[in-house]
This record gives structure tokens, C-alpha cells and sequence, in this order.
């Protein structure tokens, strides 16, 4: 997944150099990502409203020698900037969780310079589930959904990408619509994903640790071997935009 998002950046014009605003940062792997591409000649600056979340990235950051990474405590809906402009501004799977993704791009957009960039890359429920042969990953998949709806998330945001990033100010230059597809041979697996995020759906309520048991991993695995069928679990939505008055990409 680190590497599609690292060619987006790159695809849309991140390059050495460049002053970068990462939102939604977290714990820092896509700052950490942005800062490898403008090098030590740019700047990166994470921001999160988390506070664990930062320190971690903070701490990270400062035992790998990366002096160009800043990290920033604020609310998306309330981002203290400022008169601080940047050439590009990222995030990943950070909008979902906005009450109100227009405005915040639109604010966002008051930190861009002339020509600034946007990059985000938003995860959507939109999938291709043969349900007869695979009731078993339907299921699953839909445990995933709950746990970003119970989050304040929005599982279908995809419908909404286009308008979120249309403003007086800025517009999108393209979307690009990716997925992830399991077949029944490839290593592409629900697995790994039900194993790193069982304890959020049990302590959620969403699932019980008895059904969260090794049988459940082997009945994945056969239905996968066996159904015969591909799996598309959501889209992934990339979408550029860039501050008007710039020259719009073909």
C-alpha cells in the first residue's frame, strides 16, 4: 500500500525541494514517506490531532536523523497555520473522518501557494463480492465498514470526492480510482487486516473473541482457494488537485 501512495505523490508533482503539509499524519508513515521524496532540501510538516500519535512520529523522526520533519498538534476543522503556505498538501484516509471534508479542503486551501498541489487518497466500501461462493469474506469485509462507521467514519465518501475538492479557489486535475484484487492464487488476503485490527472489532462490539479464533482464518483461506472467484474489498480514490490560477495538467 506505501508504494502506490509514494508513486501518487510522485505522479502529482511532489518532488525534491518542496514544502509539504501532511495531514491526518498519525503516527508519521506518509511524512516519513514525503520526506524521503523532497529530501533534506524540503520540509515536511506532519499534523494530527493525536497526541500519542505524534509523539510516537516525533520520536521516530528524531532516531532517524530526519531534521526536516516538523510535527504540528491541530484539528483538521480548526488548523492554526497561520500565514505558513505550502507546495503541496497531502493526506491519506483522513477525510472519511472529517465532519466536514468541503470545508476542511476549502481552509486548506488558504496554505497552499500559487500553483500548490493537492494529494489525498481515500478509502471507500465500494466492492466486488461474489456473495454465493463468498459469504465468508462478505461477512468479514463488512465487520471492517462497521469499524470505520463506528470511528465517525464514512464508508462512502468515494460519491462525494469530486465536490469535496471543487472550490473558488481550487479543482481537481484528476481521480483515480484503484483497488486491490484477491484471486485465489495471489497473496492479496483478507487475513492479514482481520489479524491487525481484531482487537478494535471486538472492543467495538462488532465481533466476539470467539469468533475471532483459528478456524476462522482457515475457513477464509479455503473459501479463498476455492471460490473461484476475485474479491475487490474497496476502491481506493486518488485524487489531484491544484489552486487555481495555475496551469491545469492535461
Amino acid at each position: 500500500m506505501s508504494d502506490i501512495t509514494q508513486d501518487f505523490f510522485r505522479e502529482i508533482g511532489i518532488s525534491k525541494g518542496m514544502t509539504v503539509l501532511d495531514v491526518g499524519c498519525g503516527r508519521g508513515v506518509t511524512t516519513e514517506m514525503l520526506a524521503e521524496i523532497v529530501g533534506s532540501e524540503g520540509k515536511v510538516v506532519g499534523l494530527d490531532s493525536n497526541p500519542r500519535a505524534l509523539n510516537a512520529a516525533l520520536m521516530q523522526a528524531k532516531a532517524k536523523n530526519l531534521h526536516h520533519i516538523e510535527y504540528l498538534a491541530s484539528d483538521l476543522m480548526d488548523v492554526k497555520l497561520g500565514d505558513r503556505k505550502f507546495d503541496a498538501i497531502v493526506g491519506r484516509r483522513v477525510l472519511k473522518y472529517v465532519s466536514n471534508p468541503r470545508q476542511a479542503i476549502e481552509q486548506l486551501a488558504n496554505h497552499l501557494k500559487p500553483n500548490g498541489i493537492m494529494g489525498f487518497q481515500e478509502h471507500d466500501s465500494t466492492s466486488v463480492i461474489d456473495k454465493e461462493n463468498m459469504p465468508l469474506h462478505h461477512e468479514v469485509n463488512s465487520w471492517f465498514w462497521k469499524l470505520v462507521e463506528s470511528n465517525g467514519g464514512n464508508p462512502t465518501i468515494g460519491k462525494e470526492i469530486w465536490s469535496i475538492f471543487n472550490h473558488d479557489s481550487i479543482s481537481v486535475r484528476n481521480i483515480k480510482p484503484e483497488a486491490i484484487v484477491q484471486t485465489p492464487e495471489n497473496e492479496v488476503s483478507l487475513i492479514p487486516l482481520l489479524q491487525n485490527l481484531s482487537g478494535l472489532l471486538v472492543a467495538k462490539g462488532i465481533v466476539t473473541e470467539n469468533e475471532l479464533n483459528a478456524e476462522l482464518i482457515e475457513k477464509l483461506e479455503s473459501e479463498k482457494k476455492q471460490s473461484n472467484s476475485i474479491f475487490i474489498r474497496e476502491l481506493i480514490f486518488f485524487v489531484d488537485a491544484q489552486k487555481h490560477g495555475a496551469s491545469r495538467l492535461a
